[in-house]
């Protein structure tokens, strides 16, 4: 039986260095011909990106995926109101309504720059035919997920997805694994997909030459199991493109996440304030108990706004690059690493 490692269970390993300033690495990220300010985003959830945070992440540089949870109506019209932003990405799932979403958006001749196929089990015919039905009607790029194996990876790049979210269970608010046992060791499962490389025939669909045969790997967004800056980095050394982070944006003051008030010492009248995060696959989110698998749980707040968080994250990785002795962020894909059980 194979071992399979978490983020907490690695240790990232020093190397020779002639960088003489951390604070002038560049910590943006190239993804899927676009350059972003940050390999982090914030995860696709009511919690944590709404329709103001993500006009105001993609201002400032920085990639986003909105949330599906919306009436469709309402994204509609927010992305005509908002087609001369620098991006555009949206979630759906693959229901009939989704079928209507994607013509709705076709029949008004709105403009899209991403879509996010976002199911909990992405590796499904269902996830397949509406790949397929977005390919034969738009040019999009597509990210398809969450899957947990290089083979349902390599499916959905198959089938047509230019990305793939990875990640099943390891998030602060899913109860998947304690509900079903299934679950993805982060940094082993990341590092399982990203490190395979294949020959494909590049076509034009987005740019590509046309007639030649490239050695390519899977685009990943690493999704889940995110507890602290480092782990940002861990994940971009397993060879993640991007990391999606839900419980540590939600703490941030300007979440869209509900602020809770409790009351910690009744005598002096000293209250705590939390923030509310709650899975999309939660009774709150479905609004019903049914196959739940996701909880609420109340995040400590912190001083800190989003884009003052992205700039912590992005420290971080100037500064593992400088300890890896590197001045390409793409080149921590090769860090050498230390497994540490015990911690």
């Amino acid at each position: 039986m194979k071992t399979s490692y978490s983020y907490k269970d690695i240790v990232l390993q020093p190397a020779y260095s002639e960088v003489r300033s951390r604070s002038k690495l560049d910590a943006s990220v190239e993804f899927l011909g676009r350059r972003f300010e940050s390999a982090a985003i914030p995860a696709n959830m009511k919690c944590t990106v709404d329709f103001k945070k993500a006009k105001e992440l993609s201002e400032a540089g920085y990639f986003y995926v909105l949330h599906r949870f919306y009436d469709y109506e309402d994204i509609l019209d927010w992305m005509i109101e908002n087609e001369d932003m620098r991006t555009i990405s949206i979630s759906i799932g693959v229901n009939k309504k989704d079928y209507n979403f994607i013509d709705e958006i076709i029949k008004r001749n709105i403009g899209v720059d991403f879509i996010t196929i976002d199911v909990a089990h992405g590796h499904h015919i269902l996830v397949k035919h509406m790949i397929t039905y977005i390919n034969n009607k738009l040019r999009v790029n597509i990210i398809a997920g969450n899957v947990g194996t290089y083979q349902a990876a390599k499916d959905l790049y198959d089938w047509g997805a230019d990305a793939v979210k990875v990640g099943l269970s390891m998030g602060k608010s899913c109860t998947t694994y304690n509900c079903t046992g299934v679950g993805t060791p982060m940094f082993s499962t990341v590092s399982s997909i990203a490190r395979k490389k294949f020959t494909k025939y590049v076509t034009k669909k987005h740019g590509g030459i046309t007639g030649e045969d490239h050695e390519v790997s899977i685009p990943i967004i690493a999704d889940g199991q995110i507890r602290e800056v480092g782990d940002v980095c861990k994940a971009l050394v397993a060879g993640a493109n991007m990391v999606m982070i839900g419980s540590e944006f939600v703490k941030c003051e300007d979440s869209p996440a509900k602020i809770i008030k409790r009351l910690r010492d009744s005598t002096a009248g000293i209250y705590t304030t939390h923030k509310e995060f709650y899975g999309s696959a939660s009774s709150t989110n479905k609004g019903h108990n049914g196959f739940v698998e996701g909880q609420t749980v109340y995040m400590d707040m912190r001083n800190e706004t989003y884009l003052e968080y992205f700039n912590r994250i992005n420290q971080g990785i100037q500064s593992c690059m400088s300890y890896a002795g590197i001045d390409k962020i793409s080149s921590l894909a090769y860090m050498d690493f230390q497994i540490h059980t015990n911690n």
